[in-house]
């Protein structure tokens, strides 16, 4: 029943000049595709218009430009291995091309060369819509990031795509192991005629294409700590809790922020590590609320109440300012923005203000965006106290279940040489589940969980093989916007780790063991989970999808990966 989606050879791209910015190639893939273009809503800086994609028409460079782009790019980079054949945007993406074009930077920030500084213009062309949510001084603080991705399955490539369309300064590609046909399921830039390649290897030219501007290389080998001090952020995907720890220690030693993500099934897991004293600049993005006001009590607690029964639109803890109060003019002059407790949505409290004049009528407050201190606990302390956010508050505490499910998943897979429970077998799911009783026994009293959910667990034990396109869509657009937050300092981050699952997707029938074998087959990933039966229905489905832009684009992807109408039944 395995179904070839067709691999069909890559063409060639050709070079196009922005009309923004003349100096600088431009891929078609850049001008249509978003940074962080994906189900879980990412940052959008495609070329879209009322959800569809506006394409740019392709001008061939005079023949002239082009032998002088191709000569440029092979004395810049003093590569002898570069194929003839290939086209000039390819082949400078695919050796990490990073100069030669007049006053270009590698992400497309234009520099001022004459002093070295580094101070210049973003290409707004280029990375316009992600200039509206980020501003130019966090793209700048992005243009200068050098980031390691390691592990380059499904989720790795995932995160790879997005924080290359990002437009960082460099990302290195590094994964040990061979391809799979399992690896399929999920990994869109692996081909069958890649089985028994190196991971990175294989998928460095290819990602290296989404963005000329970004410096993209390949590492095999291990990770070590003259490796890893070459990045500001390092993340590890689908790694043991062991290498989560070596790795983080040492990002810990140099000051780089770390983050790890896993996918397992129908369950994702995000953790994050930005240092014991990270900043965080803006940690809404929003511009600042301001609102008149009616009262100030003259009292201990400073009562403020905003007029004409407005909502102030401030949170506990915000810090505001004051103009145009009448009576109360002490207010207008202080040199400290107050700390605010909320009350409610019509009314704070500043403190003490008897030592101020009686307020008569009028004012303005108006809040002040402060910088927040985080300090993150390594990974190691986290596991056991660990600080978790809840992405759906109808599932609220779950994500301690599933905690306590991941590290079970990887103590299992330590007692049974390395393997995780076989698909949809019960005996297996049992056993996680003592596991996970075990783990939660030792944990100290504030982090136990008060009682386990067993159908959770045995879910995740039942799936945990599964490799999901859509899991790893999610999952990876999340991440990368974490990388944003770490480049950036705008946001608020993930502190420390995010469980999601989707458990809503298993069919109402259970999936018996016998149906949910892997068959050599790419779909393997999905077979784990759903069935060879359910992977026959969606093989044969026919779907009508309205709108091809950024998001278009990110389904259609899923659904090629997950084989929707790949049977050859369906015309």
């Amino acid at each position: 029943m395995s179904t070839n989606l067709g691999d069909h050879p890559r063409q060639p791209e050709r070079a196009l000049f922005d009309s923004s910015s003349p100096s600088f190639p431009v891929s078609k893939k850049q001008r249509v595709s978003s940074p962080l273009s994906s189900s879980a809503g990412g940052i959008i800086s495609g070329s879209e218009s009322n959800g569809t994609s506006v394409l740019h028409s392709v001008s061939h460079l005079p023949d002239q430009e082009m032998a002088d782009l191709t000569k440029d790019i092979a004395n810049g980079n003093n590569n002898n291995d570069m194929d003839p054949d290939e086209e000039p945007a390819v082949r400078a993406a695919s050796h990490s091309f990073s100069g030669s074009l007049p006053s270009a930077h590698p992400n497309g920030v234009q520099r001022n060369t004459s002093n070295g500084s580094g101070n210049g213009e973003i290409d707004e062309g280029l990375y316009s819509r992600q200039l509206y949510v980020l501003g130019h001084e966090a793209m700048r603080r992005m243009a200068v990031s050098n980031i390691l991705i390691s592990g380059l399955k499904g989720l790795g490539v995932e995160i790879a795509k997005n924080v290359i369309l990002g437009g960082v300064k460099s990302v290195c590609l590094h994964d040990e192991g061979q391809v799979e046909i399992s690896d399929l399921s999920s990994q869109f830039f692996l081909r069958e005629d890649d089985v028994g390649k190196n991971r990175a290897e294989v998928c460095f030219p290819r990602l290296a294409e989404l963005n000329v501007y970004v410096d993209v290389s390949s590492h095999s080998t291990s990770l070590t700590a003259a490796v890893l001090k070459k990045y500001q952020i390092v993340i590890l995907t689908d790694a043991s809790v062991e290498e989560i720890m070596r790795v983080n220690e040492m990002c810990r030693a140099n000051g780089a922020a770390f983050l790890s993500a896993s996918t397992r099934g129908l369950f994702g897991q995000i953790f994050c590590d930005f240092g014991p004293d990270f900043t965080v600049l803006d940690v809404n993005g929003e511009p600042p609320v301001s609102t008149m006001i009616s009262l100030v009590t003259r009292d201990e607690k400073g009562v403020v109440t905003a007029a004409d029964e407005a909502r102030h639109g401030l949170e506990d803890s915000d810090h505001v300012t004051f103009q145009e109060v009448q009576g109360m003019t002490e207010l207008n002059h202080q040199t400290e923005p107050f700390k605010i407790k909320y009350l409610g949505p019509y009314s704070f409290s500043i403190g003490d203000t008897r030592a101020f004049s009686e307020y008569t009528s009028g004012g303005v407050v108006t809040q002040v965006k402060m910088a927040k201190h985080l300090h993150f606990k390594s990974f190691r302390d986290s596991l056991q106290h660990p600080s978790l956010m809840d992405m759906d508050i109808a599932k609220w505490g779950r994500s301690h279940q599933i905690h306590l499910g991941f590290l079970a998943l990887d103590q299992f897979a330590q007692q049974n040489g390395g393997r995780l429970p076989r698909p949809h077998n019960p005996e297996d799911a049992d056993k996680l589940v003592e596991l996970c009783k075990t783990i939660n026994d030792d944990l100290p009293t504030e982090a136990k969980v008060e009682k386990l959910e067993e159908d959770v667990l045995k879910s995740l034990a039942l799936t945990a093989r599964g490799d999901l396109a859509p899991m790893q869509s999610v999952v990876g657009s999340i991440v990368a916007q974490e990388v944003i937050k770490a480049c950036s300092g705008k946001f608020h981050p993930v502190f420390q780790f995010l469980y999601f699952d989707a458990l809503e997707c298993l069919p109402e029938v259970a999936v018996v063991e016998a149906d949910a074998q892997a068959i050599g087959s790419r779909y393997d990933g999905e077979i784990q989970v759903f069935g060879k039966t359910f992977m026959e229905k969606l093989q044969k489905s026919k779907w009508f999808v309205v709108g091809a832009g950024a998001i278009g684009c990110e389904l259609l992807k899923n659904f090629a990966m997950m084989g929707l109408g790949c049977s050859p039944e369906v015309s």
